[in-house]
């Protein structure tokens, strides 16, 4: 297994809208991790950041300020998989 290297730009399209609450109301910081193996390194990070938000989402209700941090990249060869552990970081709406 070899780690690569890729760059958040991957999430730019994984960016929501803000929504109507107020920006009093956005005061708990918040983050989880998430993974997925998947056939190509983009897919893999996406779906490991897209896991990694939904557990943000599932304690926070609402968040802003989306940022996301690869942690693990690795390729599996022999069995032609990449695999990817991705973190989220958000202030949400307690």
């Amino acid at each position: 297994m070899r780690p690569l290297i890729l760059s958040a730009a991957v999430f730019a399209a994984m960016l929501l809208p803000v929504s109507a609450a107020s920006a009093a109301d956005y005061t708990v910081p918040r983050s989880a991790s998430g993974s997925a193996t998947t056939r190509s390194p983009n897919s893999a990070i996406e779906s490991a950041g897209a896991s990694a938000r939904g557990a943000v989402l599932a304690a926070g209700v609402d968040c802003v300020g989306w940022r996301y941090k690869i942690l693990r990249l690795e390729e599996l060869p022999s069995v032609a998989l990449y695999s990817a552990t991705v973190e989220a970081n958000a202030i949400c709406v307690s």
